[in-house]
């Protein structure tokens, strides 16, 4: 168990995510088990001992905005609402906990916002989360709370401007350290469209493990999908991105297999595109910048869809929420091999392979960036 959260920890500071120092994690099996900052251990075994659960993470991420997002909440709001679809289906709101040095008073607000919900942010201390059967789901649900808090920080800013003197040093913190420049490989792809089953899997599997290491999705989540021979090949639902080898479906288009059963719920979404479009690879993650523009979008077109500037913008949820019918028409309509999903995510496809659909994902990313940041300093001079 101690190696299992020192591998929690450790993935945690490769990513990023959270200031090296500042980061425990505890769980309970047969005995309870600690690792990381000793003041941190501390809070989350007392954590534990008062939860049915089986680990807490308690962590300070390494950018701030988490905290700028807590502090530029009015003082009598215990909570915040993110917009995205993610965050909303998994996490509902994230308790606030403000500053106290009563320390038993601070327990017991962990404790109750920890019984509600996944995690919350604690001012002076970070974010916790919680897993109730796993260390990966107190993981899951950490990363999580960090992508929905940089989401939601980012829209207010957009939209109301800075409310605190530090914040145009955090941002400028933000985009010299935080954000990865996306670099793709194109010559690790198959030069030629895969057409074995091992080759496919092989190209599949890379793809989603480069999707994750280039923070392209909310934690290890999004989905991918090929089409060769009538066959559908799609991850399955829940599946990691970067362990898809042993989490592939083989779903024929033609509905003769229950093969589908297992698969991802957007499922249908992908079935759609291929049909309407004709190709090959498609490739859905949740890049924030995409996510956070999409609800910038103009909407004073003649068009079926809203626009990022020639990028379509289309409403919808996951599964049999609307995405099979909203998707295939702005593909078709835009002649694009990219579409955001408002508060949700990026589709892209190619008819190539993947290697067009990893980059044409990351140009999404940095194209929303760019104008992102080209709109906060038009509007607010930062």
């Amino acid at each position: 168990m101690q190696q299992q959260l020192e591998h929690y920890i450790q993935l945690l500071i490769d990513e990023q995510s959270v200031k090296s120092c500042s980061i425990a994690i505890c769980s309970l099996n047969d005995a309870v088990s600690k690792s990381g900052n000793q003041k941190y251990a501390l809070l989350a075994e007392q954590i534990l001992q008062r939860l049915n659960c089986a680990a807490i993470i308690i962590a300070e991420p390494l950018h701030s905005l988490p905290m700028l997002l807590l502090r530029r909440a009015a003082v009598d709001t215990d909570c915040i609402v993110p917009r995205d679809s993610e965050s909303r289906s998994s996490l509902h709101d994230i308790p606030l906990i403000r500053k106290t040095q009563d320390q038993l008073l601070l327990l017991k607000l962990i404790c109750k916002a920890l019984r509600k919900r996944k995690g919350c942010i604690v001012e002076g201390i970070g974010i916790i989360s919680q897993g109730a059967l796993t260390v990966e789901q107190a993981y899951i649900a950490w990363s999580s709370l960090l992508h929905a808090t940089t989401i939601k920080y980012f829209e207010d800013l957009l939209t109301a401007g800075p409310l605190l003197p530090e914040e145009s040093d955090a941002i400028e913190l933000y985009k010299n350290n935080q954000l990865k420049s996306l670099t793709i490989d194109r010559q690790a792809f198959c030069s030629i469209t895969p057409s074995t089953l091992q080759d496919i899997i092989s190209e599949m599997s890379l793809t989603g493990q480069k999707t994750v290491e280039l923070g392209l999705v909310d934690s290890f989540f999004g989905n991918i999908s090929y089409a060769v021979n009538n066959i559908l090949y799609i991850s399955q639902t829940s599946a990691r991105l970067d362990q898809l080898s042993t989490q592939i479906d083989a779903v024929p288009f033609d509905g003769s297999s229950t093969a589908g059963i297992t698969a991802s719920s957007e499922l249908p979404a992908h079935r759609a595109i291929m049909l309407a479009t004709k190709c090959k690879a498609i490739l859905h993650g949740h890049p924030r910048f995409p996510v956070i523009m999409s609800f910038f979008a103009s909407s004073d077109t003649a068009d079926a869809f809203d626009l990022l500037g020639s990028l379509p913008v289309v409403g919808g949820e996951g599964g049999v929420g609307g995405l099979a019918e909203s998707l295939p028409k702005a593909f078709r309509l835009s002649d694009t091999k990219a579409v955001i999903v408002q508060g949700h995510g990026v589709f892209v496809i190619s008819h190539t392979g993947f290697g067009e659909a990893l980059s044409m994902l990351a140009d999404v990313e940095l194209f929303c960036r760019d104008l992102f940041f080209d709109r906060l300093y038009k509007r607010y001079k930062i």
